[in-house]
Formats: structure tokens, sequence, C-alpha cells
């Protein structure tokens, strides 16, 4: 005889089915007495007061005899299909704002926009402040006059007999002389060419008499020269300021080589 050792496994299973057989040999005597039970119940019409509300008597609870104990868990199953997709929820709060982004490149020039219509006519400025009193007509003092002809006559006041500006008739034509309407600064400018017959020119710009500012000119016969000066000078009134010639002689047509002017720059 073959002895046989089992495991602790294997006698768990064996008293686990037998306590099932004994229960199955119990449900199965239970079961034959009902079944007895009911075929007189079925041919015994005074019985219905003994029937349930179906016309049978109630069936006997196995669930005391014929369960047994809950068993331990052996292992787990493969996990089941992924059930349908559930109802949506509702719409969450919204988040906290987020931090400022970076600032961005600057983008291109945009076309230039039409022109929009005129705006209304605005108020009236204010009154601006009296200006001030324009030059007097006396203080209008400028003249200018040239050599017409040609002059030879030496150590004598020069006639420049061709006035082009006489503001103020403070040149006189006859003279050649200018004479100051009032007490201020003036400017005089004169200019002279030599004649063609001589070789040197002196010429003097008097003031009342006095030599101011001499004048020379020097180139061989045959060949003209020309030469320019001016002055600033405070005179008084009735002051007089002239040209003198002194040696040699002057160029004078149409062209005004020869020249006299002055005017008035401020009164003093």
């Amino acid at each position: 005889m073959t002895l046989r050792i089992y495991n602790g496994c294997q006698l768990w299973l064996f008293f686990i089915f037998l306590y099932f057989a004994v229960c199955q040999e119990e449900y199965q005597e239970v079961r034959r007495e009902l079944d007895k039970a009911m075929t007189k119940v079925d041919h015994d019409p005074s019985s219905t007061e003994k029937q349930g509300p179906y016309g049978r008597p109630h069936l006997p609870d196995c669930s005391q005899c014929c369960r047994g104990d809950l068993g331990s868990r052996v292992f787990t199953g493969p996990p089941g299909p992924a059930g349908l997709p559930g109802v949506p929820g509702n719409h969450g709060n919204n988040g906290n704002n987020g931090t400022p982004g970076r600032e961005g490149e600057k983008g291109e020039k945009g076309d230039r926009g039409e022109l929009g219509p005129r705006g209304e006519r605005g108020p009236h400025g204010l009154k601006g402040e009296k200006g001030s009193h324009g030059v007097p007509s006396e203080l209008q003092i400028a003249f200018m006059a040239s050599l017409a002809t040609h002059f030879t006559n030496e150590n004598s006041g020069i006639i420049f007999s061709s006035v082009e500006t006489n503001i103020g008739n403070v040149y006189d034509i006859m003279t050649g002389r200018f004479r100051a309407p009032v007490t201020g600064v003036y400017f005089f400018a004169f200019s002279m060419m030599k004649h063609e017959d001589v070789e040197e020119v002196y010429v003097y710009l008097m003031h009342n008499g006095n030599t101011v500012i001499t004048l020379h000119s020097y180139e061989v016969k045959g060949k003209p020269d020309t030469s320019g000066n001016s002055a600033v000078l405070k005179l008084v009134k009735d002051d007089e300021v002239w040209v003198r010639m002194g040696t040699g002689a002057l160029h004078g047509d149409h062209q005004r080589f020869c020249s006299f002017s002055g005017f008035l720059l401020f009164e003093r």
C-alpha cells in the first residue's frame, strides 16, 4: 500500500468538498419531504388555509443550514472591460489671472491715415500789446549821389551831380555837401576811379573842414584804378560832411564808378 502525503492546500480543498457534500445530502432529504407534503396539499381541498398567497406553502429557509462559511480569496481575476463614459461635470470656476507676459517687439509703422475733416474756427486770441513807435519822418535820413562827368578841379569839393536817393533832403546837389538835420551817429561811404590821364589821385573825406579819411590811388598813365573807404561819424545838428579833391583827376560816367552815400544809424 502506497502512502500518499497531502499538503495543507490539498487538505483544505478536501474538507471544503466534504462539507458541501454533506449539505447537499441534507438538502435532497428536505426536498423529498417537501415534495410529499405538496402532493398531499394538491389532493386535499380543505387544506387551502395552509397555503400561502400563491396557493402553495412557503418554502423553508435554507440559508442557515445549506450555506457554508465565507472562504478566503485565492487569486484576483483579470480586470473587466472599461465602463461607459460618465456624464460631463459642471463647468469649473475661472482660474486666477496669470502673470503679465513680456513686451512684444515693435511693429512696423502703419500707413498714413486720410486727412480728417476741418475743425471749427477757434475763438479770437487776446489783443497783443501795443508796438513800439516807428521811425519818425524827421529821423528818416539817407542819400546817395554819383559822379556823372570827369572831375579835374584840384583842392576843391567834389560835386556828385547824379543823385539817386535823398531822403530828408539832406544832400545839397549844388555844393556836394551833406548837412546833419539831427544830432546822432551816421554812416558814410565813398568810392573813386582814377582818370587814365593821371598817375595818382588823393581824395579826402571832410567833417566841418577837418580831414577824416585819406584815399590814395596810383597807377601808370593809360590804366584806370579804383579804391574806396567808409566811416562812422558822430555829428551834431547842422554839421557838414563832404569829399574833397586833392591832386589828380576822377573818371565819371553813367556807370557810377565814383559815388558818395550816407545815412543815420540812430539819434544821439
